[in-house]
């Protein structure tokens, strides 16, 4: 990272809450050659590894309050103009991060998606639902809006929540739109007539391409050039730097538009990005270099610069730049021992998973078995056949008829009435030591494949060594990396931190601990577990959001999005794929749906819930709740009234 990139965070941050024009001339090294005209700035994006692999400038955009969706830099004014999904707002903005102008622009979109500049004031912006294209014009110190709808609609028409993410202006002799559709199918459309008409396919579903774009947040043009468009890619799969196949990747794709094709694609720091959203280039007046400046929800800023003397050659990125380092991508699978209850109304997928069926009911009293018996068969039974030399880790075990399985492995663990499944060992540790006090007794995470700090040592008794809870806090309180499990050596008041956990194997000294239970395993009763989110773009989580804040005929309450999961089932994987958890944000009363849970984490806006067989049985018998979110809210606002008004007769005749 350059040495200035400290002073130049600081001064981001400081230039965040103030306007001066010390601030602008501060920052006025990131700026653009004022009064360019949009298809004529003197440049174009160059390949894409001139611009390296490390961000140059990594910041949160506080100028924009949350939902950060799309940006564009205005060559005319040298200023960002920024999109604010949630609240439907522009925000113009200083590079980096000093506010200048917003307008609420509400009246015109409903679900405010991207930006990009026409010249002047004049700026396209995409309504996700209905995919919608208009022009507005953007007057410092006015509140009202010039407006009006370039096109709408698209065949067929884009689901809910999953229209336009991104809209891009090809200037000068093109004079041509294009737009970007979120998924299902991620797709590239295009608006010929610069002053409206019909919007039609720029290219077949991205799915099918050679790269499986199943999500994309962004669109942006290139500078000058007419001939190519860059996209914000969300969901991907690739081939990786070890020739593997790398599911849920991000990055950036250079698109050719005369022949439909990527000719480039870029991971870098957009791996790091929860959310990446928007893209915009611009070069910088002062060192002639180009910027690239890449954004995501709810506020992140990546800034990237390329020397415009770079000799590469277009594709030259190089693999490590290319992709992400690749996820660790499991399958739904069971990780409760008999101790911990097992995963009841489960069992793994037969089809996925090395199995024998052990116990069968075909002689009660000979060939069936008890609970103990299959577990001990997991235990001491060999696999015979194809399976021969391997290794039982779980077993599922069917009350009723007495049946046993056994397993080698557990792949997409799966809705089945009649079994129970065990783990004989919990892989991965998940205890807290607020749940688990002494946490996951003779396990430590493998140090040659896990980012780690030994913390505490024996090395001077009473100096060097540290207690459990001490351990804990260090954890805590660790700045070298983001500390998420650690593990005890309490015989010798031994301490090692971790990063992540890989390889977790038995370790006679230690106990290990979560700071935080990564799978949430908790139902509405227990109050779910709060800000928390399965990952909805890693596979092989399914996930459908059912409930959005567009308009409030399309929220919900949390009773509705209970019962939504109780009546969800996703039937393009199996008839019995039952939701199994579902997320609720009560601020904006919007609702997920999930199979599965993958790749669990924070998530400041969610509460995610478990949702077992039993409560899905029990909640379809009940039928739907008879509040909806728009009746829930004037309910609340009558009995606010009512009791309101109680007090004050209470008070006048006191």
């Amino acid at each position: 990272m350059p040495a200035n990139s400290t002073t130049r965070k600081m001064t981001a941050k400081r230039c965040a809450v103030t306007t001066t024009l010390a601030c602008v001339a501060a920052l006025g090294a990131g700026r653009g050659a004022l009064a360019a005209a949009v298809g004529s700035e003197g440049f174009t994006v160059p390949p894409l590894s001139c611009f390296g692999t490390t961000a140059t400038l990594k910041y949160d955009m506080t100028s924009v309050t949350s939902d950060l969706s799309g940006i564009t830099y205005n060559p005319e004014t040298g200023t960002l103009f920024a999109v604010n999904n949630g609240d439907r707002i522009v925000y113009e903005i200083q590079y980096p991060n000093t506010l200048v102008n917003q307008w609420d622009v509400s009246s015109v979109s409903q679900d405010l998606e991207g930006i990009s500049a026409l010249g002047g004031r004049k700026f396209a912006i995409t309504d996700e639902n209905p995919a919608t294209v208009y022009e507005v014009t953007l007057t410092p110190g006015s509140p009202n809006l010039a407006s009006r709808t370039l096109g709408q609609g698209i065949t067929p028409a884009a689901g809910s929540n999953l229209g336009f993410e991104g809209v891009a202006y090809i200037g000068a002799t093109v004079n041509k739109f294009y737009t970007i559709q979120e998924a299902s199918p991620s797709r590239l459309w295009k608006l010929d007539a610069p002053n409206g008409g019909a919007i039609t396919a720029q290219s077949a579903d991205l799915e099918t391409s050679t790269y499986k774009i199943t999500s994309v947040g962004g669109l942006t043009r290139g500078g000058d050039a007419t001939d190519e468009l860059f996209l914000v890619v969300k969901n991907y799969n690739a081939t990786g730097r070890n020739n593997e196949v790398y599911a849920g990747q991000k990055g950036i794709f250079r698109y050719k538009i005369s022949t439909d094709t990527f000719t480039e694609r870029f991971g870098g720091e957009v791996c790091t990005m929860g959310q990446p959203e928007g893209l915009t280039f611009w070069k910088n007046a002062t060192t002639g270099k180009i910027m690239m400046l890449i954004v995501g929800e709810t506020n992140e800023a990546r800034v990237y610069e390329a020397d415009p003397t770079c000799t590469d050659a277009i594709g030259s990125v190089s693999t490590v730049m290319a992709t992400c380092a690749k996820k660790e991508i499991t399958t739904s699978a069971c990780e409760k021992t008999k101790e911990d209850g097992g995963c009841p109304w489960t069992r793994c997928d037969k089809s996925l998973t090395d199995h024998t069926k052990i116990c069968t009911d075909d002689v009660p009293g000979t060939t069936d078995c008890s609970e103990t018996q299959c577990e001990a068969h997991c235990t001491n039974s060999a696999f015979t056949g194809a399976n021969t030399g391997k290794t039982c880790t779980h077993w599922a075990y069917d009350v009723a008829e007495k049946e046993c399985y056994i397993f080698a492995g557990c792949n997409n663990a799966k809705f089945d009435l009649d079994y129970t499944t065990y783990t004989t060992q919990d892989v991965t540790c998940e205890r807290t030591i607020e749940d688990y006090p002494l946490g996951c007794e003779r396990r430590r995470c493998d140090k040659t494949q896990s980012v780690h700090n030994k913390i505490c040592t024996d090395a001077n008794p009473g100096v060097t060594d540290c207690t459990l809870a001490e351990c804990k806090a260090k954890c805590q309180a660790h700045t070298d990396f983001t500390c998420t499990t650690y593990a005890y050596d309490v015989a010798e008041k031994e301490c090692y931190l971790f990063e992540s956990c890989v390889n977790e194997g038995n370790d006679a000294d230690y106990s290990t601990y979560v700071l935080q239970d990564p799978t949430c395993d908790k139902n509405k009763t227990a109050g779910g577990c709060v800000q928390r989110r399965c990952d909805k773009d890693l596979m092989p989580t399914t996930h459908e959001k059912v409930c959005v804040d567009d308009s409030p005929a399309q929220q919900c309450t949390m009773a509705e999005c209970e019962y939504k999961c109780a009546n969800k089932t996703f039937t393009n994987i199996d008839s019995e794929a039952y939701c199994t958890h579902w997320a609720y944000d009560a601020v904006d009363k919007e609702c997920y749906l999930f199979y599965g849970c993958t790749g669990e984490a924070y998530d400041d806006d969610y509460t995610l819930y478990t949702q077992s067989y039993g409560e899905r049985t029990t909640l379809l018998a009940a039928g739907p709740p008879t509040t909806s979110a728009a009746t829930d809210l004037v309910g609340s606002r009558a009995a606010a009234l009512s009791t309101l008004f109680a007090v004050l007769v209470a008070a006048l005749f006191a």
